[in-house]
């Protein structure tokens, strides 16, 4: 049965238009704590498609719950549920949500109930419908840790290695791994302590660390998924055009911070610290021309040596540093891409307190399906940011049909449902990519998420190209008339009007 619906030009523009209006009436740049307090002390935060986020316990390591939105869509109102714990306690890994709505981890700095560090190379999965944990193919090297991993296109996931210039596809499907494919050769460098950042058409981006501090200049590579091959793109050796700075040094421990996408196109790389007195730089690539340039430097001598970072629907960065290597108290700043410009931002006082004895490495950014941002301080309290401002609607995600393809599953087709980034980054130890699509169901002052899935792409800012994604509802979602919101890492599309039949199952 169809049940799709085209819209008109004048339909959609009209929508915008009055969610346009009511976001930059409502937003008021502020700072809400979460009503009900997590179970345990928070630390890694997923973000599920289904719209409930999975966050970590630190005690032990293995231990994750769930906090779900109410009934009128809030997460600052949410409830928490407990879930199936992890066979091996695990603290810095990386982490990925699946095609098919799943949670896949790898590695682990520290590991077991001792808590060690180990970099072990074990991962498991965690199936949402059955709650249970299972094991994956060990990582090809003895030892993994908390390398950097990212999503790719065919079920595949490129994966780093801890001491040598090798990276591996895991193939998600046959759970295998295949042969190395090897970094730059003139660089000879390790994933190790590398933030990845996705850029359209696939392709990754890597600021490499150790042969930048060796060298005293910066030095970056790029893996292309059509060639499966790595690449220079550094000035210093005629690789690409401008100037990259110097991002890490060994008096940071060679950390650095988040990487990520920009909605304008540009990746924005964090820096953990370098020169002397320490300053963190920042640097922005250029894709269009290869071009590298010096972003602004974090004020007041704060550091971004593993620390989170989210780019938020007005295109701004919301990042965390603090106040030295590994040393509190920490702050949290916007950059806006525009200006050029970094700005320490005013805190309620309770956040602020709580900040003062928090480093930033134990704290955590994820954007939620809302436009908000979710703050995690290593405590059981957490905080939700409503930025001041909103998306450009050229940027956001537009639904075009959907159609009820059967046994309880739904066909979205839209542009631009996979972001413009993948929203939130944070430097080797944690990863929260959310460059997939959520949708939202409201009818009167109910709503409901559905769980998407085998969205056709992993790619970011995809413009006008047509993506496709899956979706089935909750139990107990009624038939009749709904208005669909579906957004991705944290941009919304306008609503559009969806009718659910009587005949629809729900997820199985």
């Amino acid at each position: 049965m169809k049940i799709s619906r085209k819209f008109s030009a004048q339909t959609l523009a009209l929508t915008s238009t009055l969610l346009f209006a009511w976001a930059n009436a409502s937003e008021a740049g502020t700072w809400t704590a979460l009503k009900n307090s997590a179970p345990d002390y928070a630390g890694t935060m997923l973000q599920l498609t289904d719209g409930s986020i999975m966050v970590q316990g630190y005690s032990p390591g293995s231990n994750w719950n769930r906090l779900k939105p109410n009934s009128a869509g809030s997460y600052i109102n949410g409830t928490w549920s407990t879930l199936a714990a992890m066979s091996t306690p695990r603290l810095y890994f990386a982490s990925h949500i699946l095609r098919d709505g799943n949670v896949w981890v790898l590695g682990g700095e520290y590991s077991g109930t001792s808590g060690k560090a180990t970099w072990t190379n074990t991962g498991e999965k965690y199936n949402v419908t059955t709650n249970t944990w299972s094991p994956i193919a060990s990582h090809p090297e003895s030892q993994f840790g908390d390398d950097p991993t990212m999503l790719l296109d065919g079920d595949k996931i490129l994966v780093g290695s801890l001491g040598t210039r090798n990276t591996y596809l895991y193939d998600i499907k046959t759970n295998t791994w295949g042969t190395a494919i090897s970094k730059f050769a003139a660089y000879n460098d390790r994933s190790d302590e590398e933030s990845w950042v996705k850029l359209s058409g696939g392709k990754v981006l890597t600021y490499d660390i150790f042969k930048s501090i060796s060298a005293g200049t910066g030095y970056a590579e790029l893996y292309d998924p059509a060639t499966s091959v790595w690449s220079s793109i550094s000035p210093s050796d005629g690789h690409a055009l401008g100037q990259l700075p110097l991002l890490s040094s060994n008096k940071v421990g060679a950390e650095q911070g988040a990487a990520l996408r920009l909605c304008d196109g540009r990746a924005f790389v964090i820096g953990g610290g370098a020169g002397s007195p320490l300053v963190a730089h920042t640097a922005l690539y250029t894709p269009a021309t290869n071009t590298w340039a010096a972003g602004p430097d974090i004020p007041g001598n704060y550091l971004a040596d593993d620390a989170p970072a989210t780019v938020m629907p007005n295109c701004h960065v919301l990042l965390v540093a603090e106040a030295g290597f590994f040393k509190a108290p920490s702050a949290l700043f916007d950059f806006d891409p525009t200006t050029n410009t970094v700005t320490k931002l005013a805190l309620p006082t309770a956040l602020s307190n709580e900040l003062n004895s928090t480093n930033a490495y134990v704290t955590r950014l994820l954007m939620l399906p809302t436009g908000q941002v979710l703050l995690a301080t290593s405590s059981t309290r957490l905080w939700v940011y409503t930025p001041d401002s909103v998306a450009q609607p050229t940027l956001r995600p537009v639904i075009k049909k959907v159609v009820y393809k059967g046994a309880g599953v739904f066909r979205l087709t839209g542009k631009r449902i996979t972001g413009q980034s993948a929203g939130g980054s944070y430097g080797d130890d944690v990863e929260s990519d959310q460059n997939f699509p959520i949708i939202q169901l409201k009818n009167g002052a109910t709503v409901y998420y559905a769980r998407t899935s085998n969205w056709s792409t992993t790619d970011v800012g995809t413009g006008d190209a047509l993506v496709t994604t899956d979706f089935c509802l909750p139990t107990g979602t009624p038939s009749g008339s709904y208005s669909m919101v579906l957004s991705a890492a944290g941009l919304k599309s306008a609503p559009a009007t969806v009718t659910i039949p009587t005949t629809a199952a729900t997820c199985q």
